[in-house]
């Protein structure tokens, strides 16, 4: 194997969670063999002792970003991708455990079977991913369409949950056992050739925190990139484990949608898009009240009224 040379550049964006991230760079270097590859954290100004935990321990491989503010997830990825010097390039959440050697199963597949036998060479590929109890964790979807939005929004998805016609969004998750051509996966693993991320310019930065994997795989695909999910090898992903607060979740989620609404719906599909997300919410945020008022749960009233704030922020954003 040339030493020399890098076959993946690992990016890992990191904020606060240094317990998070020391269990994921050596789950990377207890299973990742046969391959080289480099370590590249980013850290947006965290102030817990996340990159001390790292340095010492991860010294060879390991190259630190240390941003003066958090920056949020598109930016630092991107700062990681302009230095990468792999052939390809993984972006990973920090909340991921590796438990098998899946960088060199994923690399094998393609390189050995499916750049082989298809003319088209531009993908993107992701494991299966497992919460921590080892059930599969929901991590492929559908672009959301107007359509989409109309069956999330308003619950249909539920009233008609093993409906193709009203449960496109979820069911993407269900049976898939074989390599599947996908619309999006989350941005927990994303695993690209180098030359093909730097052709899509990374991630759109106007994204702080959420959605931007959204938007990267409508891009991808938009100019002929395929998505593969890859059910034969699996990760574990501490879902939420990098999330902050409530609201820090209902605030950049909000913001996010509008931009996806922006760059990637024509004026009626967006006008009606943001209606159905703004309707939505207020019947979330109804809900949650009656619930607080017949059960007497906090939870409820604090969910009511994070919901009712976010439909504040909405009408400010239009």
């Amino acid at each position: 194997m040339d030493k020399s040379k890098i076959d993946i550049s690992i990016i890992i964006v990191n904020f606060n969670s240094g317990d998070l991230l020391l269990n994921c760079l050596e789950s990377v270097e207890k299973y990742t063999k046969e391959l080289t590859y480099e370590l590249i954290v980013v850290d947006n100004n965290s102030r817990d002792d996340s990159i001390q935990k790292i340095e010492n321990k991860f010294n060879e491989k390991l190259t630190v970003i240390k941003n003066k503010e958090n920056r949020g997830f598109g930016k630092a990825n991107n700062q990681g991708l302009k230095i990468a010097k792999g052939d390809y390039i993984l972006f990973l959440n920090n909340d991921t455990i590796f438990i098998e050697n899946t960088l060199k199963i994923l690399l094998d597949y393609l390189r050995n079977e499916y750049l082989i036998n298809n003319e088209n060479r531009k993908v993107l590929i992701a494991p299966r991913l497992l919460n921590e109890d080892r059930s599969i964790q929901k991590s492929v979807y559908s672009f959301q369409t107007l359509w989409l939005s109309f069956t999330t929004y308003f619950f249909l998805y539920l009233l008609f949950p093993k409906s193709k016609y009203f449960n496109k969004y979820y069911l993407m998750n269900k049976g898939i056992v074989s390599t599947t051509e996908v619309e999006i996966v989350t941005g927990a693993f994303m695993l690209f050739n180098k030359k093909d991320i730097i052709e899509l310019n990374g991630f759109d930065e106007d994204f702080f925190f959420y959605g931007e994997d959204n938007d990267l795989c409508k891009r991808f695909t938009d100019c002929g990139g395929k998505i593969l999910y890859y059910p034969h090898s699996n990760l574990l992903h501490l879902k939420g484990g990098t999330a902050k607060t409530k609201w820090f979740h209902e605030k950049n989620h909000i913001r996010s949608m509008l931009i996806l609404f922006n760059r990637h719906y024509s004026y009626f599909s967006k006008f009606f898009g943001i209606l159905f997300f703004f309707l939505g919410n207020f019947f979330r945020g109804i809900i949650f009240l009656v619930l607080s008022l017949f059960t007497f749960k906090i939870k409820y009233l604090e969910a009511s009224k994070i919901k009712f704030k976010g439909l504040c922020l909405i009408l400010k954003l239009c």
